[in-house]
């Protein structure tokens, strides 16, 4: 049973502006939710995207805590004082609110339990605190830290190793034999390359449903420190990804490519095999990279060009179809 006076007092020992109104401080809140839908047993946060929409969203939510952008703490004070709202000045309401979840509202999982329908070869290395779902297979070698989720219907290959605080998701395949056919000349049938290297997947990693990470081919496919992959996602062989990357839904990651730290792969984007992705960078919506990007790059289109020059294409894309509109209007 959390309180309101308890999220205070955490917001305050944050170092977070609080302005405690006259609201009941002994409401119970049982949750967090979207401000939209937020009763007075949620918790919620308001953002500056909102800015120009801070009558009505305030006259909708019901919420009695609210963690608020610092900027427009001046706007929403006076609403807050009026209707009994404790408000929070926050310079980044959503991630304190992340925090108040985590210490107060944390994920439960039954653990230690090992699903007795999941299949686990006798030679693998289990850490401690696992919990390991329905109709799991880990296969001969694998290597798994303390503290892995794995979901409903994985599959972790042959000689996979897992670190510490892994989070797999139903219906993934982990070290698979990648897509590797090589034919010669004079032959006219495609030859399989076997595979002999592994999937490292370094501590703190998350990993979405129904993705596909494939072992090496003659190297390792490492994926390191705390990279959060979404679901439906192919990561071939020999790729590594920086530390703290983000890899989001229906991305393709072809063969031996190599991103560096805190890279964002946006929805839908695709990486040619071979490529080298600086620190920092950017592959926006949809783009397909079909070259090397440097440190602090953003690009998108297809193919992916660097920002600046996406906007000049634009601009004059759009002068031109206005030109075509009037030409055929005369």
């Amino acid at each position: 049973m959390i309180t309101i006076r308890e999220l205070l007092h955490y917001f305050k020992g944050l170092g977070l502006e609080t302005i405690d109104v006259n609201v009941n401080q002994d409401q119970v809140i049982i949750a967090p939710k979207n401000i939209m839908e937020a009763k007075e047993d949620h918790l919620t946060f308001l953002s500056r995207k909102y800015e120009n929409e801070l009558e009505k969203i305030l006259a909708i939510t019901s919420s009695r805590l609210i963690l608020v952008d610092r900027t427009l703490l001046p706007a929403v004070t006076g609403f807050g004082q009026k209707h009994n709202i404790a408000l929070v000045g926050s310079s980044s309401p959503k991630k304190d609110m992340i925090d108040a979840i985590n210490h107060f509202f944390p994920e439960k999982y039954n653990v230690p339990f090992i699903d007795p329908s999941s299949i686990i070869h006798k030679s693998c290395r289990l850490g401690k605190d696992l919990l390991i779902g329905p109709h799991v297979v880990i296969e001969e070698d694998v290597i798994i830290g303390d503290g892995c989720v794995i979901e409903a219907n994985t599959v972790i290959k042959r000689g996979s190793i897992l670190g510490r605080n892994v989070r797999i998701k139903s219906c993934s395949v982990i070290g698979g034999a990648g897509f590797g056919y090589d034919k010669n000349e004079n032959e006219t049938a495609y030859q399989f390359l076997p595979h002999f290297g592994r999937v490292i997947i370094e501590d703190d990693v998350d990993i979405g449903s129904n993705t596909c990470i494939d072992r090496g081919s003659l190297s390792d496919t490492i994926i390191r420190k705390g990279v959060k992959i979404d679901n439906l996602v192919h990561i071939a062989h020999n790729v590594d990804i920086g530390d703290n990357s983000l890899v989001i839904a229906c991305s393709m990651v072809a063969g031996s490519v190599v991103i560096g730290e805190n890279c964002w792969i946006a929805p839908g984007a695709s990486i040619r095999n071979g490529l080298k992705i600086g620190k920092n960078c950017t592959v926006g919506l949809g783009s397909v990279l079909t070259n090397d990007i440097g440190d602090n790059t953003t690009v998108l289109g297809v193919p992916a060009i660097e920002l600046e020059d996406f906007k000049f294409l634009r601009k004059h894309q759009k002068q031109l179809l206005k030109s075509k509109g009037n030409d055929q209007k005369v």
